[in-house]
Order: C-alpha cells, then sequence, then structure tokens
C-alpha cells in the first residue's frame, strides 16, 4: 500500500487526470442510465466533472495556503483528544486547533475551526510532554469521521493534564517527537 501511494505522490497530475476520467465516464453511465439523450449526457457529465476538479483544486489551495500560514508561524495543523475519557464524554472526540511549542516540554493547543483556522474557545497548555509512542499509528475508519483532514496519523503523549493523542501529518508528527525527545530532525 505504502508503494502505492509513493507512486501517486510522484505522479499527482496523472492521478488527477485520471480522476477526472473516471468521474466523467461514472457521469455517463449514471445520466445513461436514467434515459437521458447522449448529446445532453455528455455535456451533464463533462460539467459534473468540472465542477468536481474545480471543487478539489479550490479544496487544495486552501490546504497549501493554510500550511503555509501555520509554518510561517511555526504552528501545526493537530487534532487532539483524551483517549482514557469516559465513554461518551467530548473530550474522547478528536478537536481540532493549532499547536505551538513553547520548549521540549510544552505544546499549547488552541482549539480552531472552518478552513481559515478561526480560534474557538480558550486554549489548552499541555507541560511535561513526553511520548508514549515512538511511531506514528494509522487513524482508523471511525476515527476519520472527526479527522477529516486525508493522510493524518496519530502518536500519544502523556501529559500533565493526562495521556493525549495527538494527530496530524507524517512530517509534523516528526517535528513533534523530534521536540518532545529533544532529538534534532533530519
Amino acid at each position: 500500500m505504502t508503494g502505492m501511494r509513493k507512486w501517486i505522490a510522484a505522479h499527482r497530475k496523472l492521478v488527477v487526470l485520471l480522476g477526472g476520467a473516471v468521474v466523467w465516464v461514472a457521469g455517463i453511465a449514471l445520466f445513461v442510465s436514467w434515459g437521458h439523450p447522449l448529446d445532453k449526457t455528455l455535456m451533464n457529465a463533462a460539467l459534473w466533472a468540472v465542477f468536481m476538479a474545480g471543487s478539489l483544486t479550490f479544496q487544495a489551495r486552501r490546504e497549501r495556503k493554510a500550511a503555509t500560514k501555520l509554518d510561517a508561524q511555526g504552528a501545526i495543523l493537530a487534532y487532539v483528544r483524551y483517549p482514557d475519557s469516559r465513554p461518551g464524554s467530548l473530550s474522547g472526540i478528536w478537536n481540532m486547533g493549532v499547536a505551538t511549542f513553547d520548549g521540549p516540554t510544552t505544546m499549547k493547543f488552541q482549539p480552531a475551526v472552518y478552513d481559515t483556522l478561526e480560534p474557538s474557545g480558550r486554549p489548552t497548555t499541555f507541560s511535561a510532554l513526553a511520548t508514549r509512542s515512538s511511531e506514528p499509528r494509522r487513524i482508523d475508519r471511525k476515527e476519520q469521521k472527526y479527522v477529516t483532514h486525508q493522510g493524518f496519523q496519530a502518536i500519544g503523549l502523556t501529559a500533565d493534564k493526562g495521556d493525549i493523542e495527538v494527530a496530524a501529518r507524517p512530517e509534523s508528527l516528526r517535528r513533534i517527537l523530534d521536540v518532545v525527545t529533544g532529538s534534532p530532525g533530519p
């Protein structure tokens, strides 16, 4: 599976082109199954494919802008949750926000909403950070309804407020592990 992801990352434009073709063909099949005439079907499927491509392009652009903005501030887009919270508690749900570090043992987490990362609520400062797991884990399907960004992984940390899990992109998790363990990054 990892080999396929590397190939996709290396051939992103080809994958986008093939994805657009698949959406267009799926649109044709859908409209034909509904009994539309062929000329309208081709046009509707093409418009549908252009709309989907435009939506994905704008979403990717927004995510790149947010990542650039956060990198300039030395911050990380992350999700935080308390894995040992009581069943049904909101603390067990992933909370999106911005994480910054004030040294190797202190992380400030500002909850945020929307793609613009508007602050929502009070920031939480986690002190006395230590790693519970040295390798990131994949986020399972049940958790993906809360962690809406693609490609995010999670690590476990121990803090003054109890055990927490942080989900972020793999390169961001590597930065977190480097800060917490005090080892220099590659």
